[in-house]
């Protein structure tokens, strides 16, 4: 009878030994297959790669240096690992269609090349300037393998080394080699004064993400960093999601070799990007800098439709495929911006390319859209949806994210783009956002929703954000905005947030904007050092760069002890609260404005 115990226990650990391999930098040209055979072939549950640094060869793949395929339970252990990717106009590494997988260790993924360049500006005049390369930078400009014809050029204060204030997003319409190292930039528009001699000068290079999680779940990430990203640092996208990220970064790598001057950017887009994922990330005591594109964004994608039959819907999209499944829970906007309800869906099919003729949209989005499909919902929601309105799948916008203890730091344009349900964005730190430090709102133009739902925002802390890339034409113009679409004066699509206990420092223009939303609770947020410099941030949408909380479109809102100290001459009022507004609460005490530092 022991006996037989005994070999029963002997069967049950010999079934949960998870068994490794090794792996070392000798022929990374390996490395992919020995992954996959690791896991798919060997049925192993982990392998180690050994410390070193792997030079990830060039190879015959379109667009990708490392495709990880089909993972199953599997963990990737990385300490003291090194990725130098070697062709740097593809993707860094490709997780598609895997479950389960953990990749940790002190870990970096960088590209060996950077994907953009850098200098000077030697001399300028109205529609042009002469840029001066900096020492070990690509001088390839002229190049378009690596650089786009027509770019985006940035610029940066050369003591600060952070964005100019009050400069702007440069679109170049060409370029032209001066000498080895000097060449002249060409723009449609004037460049007006706030650009000088001896500025400093990046541009976006061509490229592609550092790590893609392409229909996935249950990924994690641990202590893994990525620099010189081509595209998106990191990018999530389709697949039910519930990825988690923690201590990952987006930073800059070391200066190349023969330079003497820092690196500008760390990426040519986005720090982290996550687009029609069921359920979104957790992103954890992570740090992301220098991009020229958004810290962390969220969201999911509206389609047009174009015709309605009762309950039965024609939607145009951008790409091929239907995103959606028999069950999936639709959200519909009108153009004017109304929620129009939600609704679930019973059928589905997809139709011919180019099944209804063309439209002339305002928005690039929906322009030249080729692909169509047929939903049948199983309302019609009394008959309020319209041609041209608006649908999102819910079940693909990333909601339960959750934001925490994360540290965005000097970059181009939103700290935080969120577009998505039931969130958590908890003691972050946001210093330096050009643009905001933390937006949400649908926009039509690039065909991203939803409107936020049940959103805690707490305990973060906003510094120095708005100061450069916007303009008194931006909605976005809060420090924290949360901000409706469309025209009407009761679209009122997001609901059910709080925003509490907040510091906003060093901040000048609108500390917040509040614009198309109800049920919202704002309480016990602090501003100080705010509003020394006039900065007219959406002025051109009525909205005072002197009041500390802009509010339009707004219904049953609640102020509740917030203060503000340390004003500066820019300061005009407390509160700004439109006709457009009922239900306010705390109107005359929810914020109290300290006259003393």
């Amino acid at each position: 009878m022991w006996q037989n115990i005994i070999f029963l226990v002997y069967l049950y650990f010999c079934k949960t030994i998870v068994y490794s391999k090794i792996i070392t930098p000798d022929d990374p040209s390996t490395l992919q297959s020995a992954i996959i055979s690791a896991n798919q072939e060997e049925g192993l549950g982990s392998v180690t790669l050994a410390p070193g640094i792997y030079r990830i060869p060039f190879n015959s793949h379109p667009n990708a240096n490392i495709l990880l395929t089909n993972l199953r339970n599997f963990v990737i252990n990385a300490n003291n690992v090194t990725f130098l990717m070697l062709d740097n106009r593809k993707r860094g590494i490709v997780f598609y269609n895997c479950y389960n997988v953990t990749m940790r260790g002190v870990m970096t993924i960088r590209n060996d090349i950077i994907p953009f360049s850098q200098g000077y500006i030697e001399s300028i005049d109205q529609k042009s300037f002469v840029i001066n390369i900096h020492d070990g930078y690509q001088t390839t400009l002229d190049n378009t393998i690596y650089f786009p014809k027509a770019s985006t050029y940035y610029i940066f204060d050369r003591n600060t080394r952070r964005l100019k204030d009050q400069t702007y997003d440069y679109y170049n319409r060409d370029i032209s080699r001066i000498d080895q190292r000097r060449f002249r930039v060409m723009f449609d528009n004037n460049l007006g004064q706030g650009i000088v001699i001896g500025d400093l000068v990046s541009m976006r290079g061509s490229g592609d993400f550092g790590i893609i999680c392409d229909i996935c779940e249950l990924m994690q990430f641990i202590d893994v960093n990525i620099e010189f990203a081509g595209g998106f640092a990191w990018f999530e996208t389709g697949g039910k999601g519930n990825n988690r990220y923690e201590r990952i970064s987006a930073q800059p790598g070391p200066k190349p070799l023969g330079a003497t001057e820092e690196p500008l950017m760390s990426a040519n887009a986005d720090g982290f990007h996550s687009a029609g994922v069921s359920h979104g990330p957790t992103i954890i005591n992570s740090f992301f800098t220098r991009m020229p594109d958004d810290g962390i964004a969220i969201h999911g994608e509206y389609q047009m439709i174009r015709q309605i039959n009762q309950n039965v819907i024609i939607c145009m999209r951008r790409w091929a495929s239907i995103p959606y499944a028999i069950g999936d829970r639709a959200a519909i906007v009108g153009k004017d911006g109304i929620p129009r309800g939600e609704a679930r869906v019973q059928q589905l099919r997809a139709l011919p390319d180019d099944y209804l003729s063309s439209i002339d949209s305002p928005w690039p989005h929906f322009q030249n859209n080729h692909y169509y499909f047929e939903l049948e919902l199983d309302t019609n929601l009394n008959g309020t949806i319209s041609s041209n309105d608006f649908i999102s799948n819910i079940e693909s916008t990333g909601s339960g994210y959750v934001l925490k203890e994360n540290v965005i730091l000097n970059h181009r344009a939103r700290g935080m783009l969120l577009k998505a349900h039931d969130g958590l964005i908890e003691s972050n730190l946001i210093n330096g956002s050009s643009i905001s430090g933390l937006v949400m709102q649908p926009e039509f133009w690039w065909g991203e929703g939803n409107y936020a739902e049940r959103v805690i925002i707490r305990n973060n802390t906003l510094i120095r954000c708005g100061y450069a890339t916007t303009g008194s034409w931006t909605q976005q113009a809060g420090v924290l905005t949360i901000y409706g679409t469309g025209t009407s004066s009761v679209a009122y699509g997001h609901h059910a947030i709080t925003i509490e206990n907040n510091f906003f420092i060093d901040n000048d223009g609108a500390q917040m904007v509040l614009d198309g939303l109800k049920n919202v609770l704002i309480k016990r947020n602090y501003f100080t050092n705010a509003q020394h410099k006039v900065n007219n941030r959406g002025s051109d949408h009525g909205i005072d760069g002197g009041a500390l909380v802009h509010i339009n479109r707004a219904q049953s809102l609640a102020l509740e002890g917030n203060r503000a100290w340390c004003l500066g001459a820019a300061h005009s009022k407390p509160l700004q609260v439109t006709y457009l507004s009922t239900q306010i609460i705390g109107m005359l005490d929810g914020i109290i404005v300290d006259n003393h530092c």
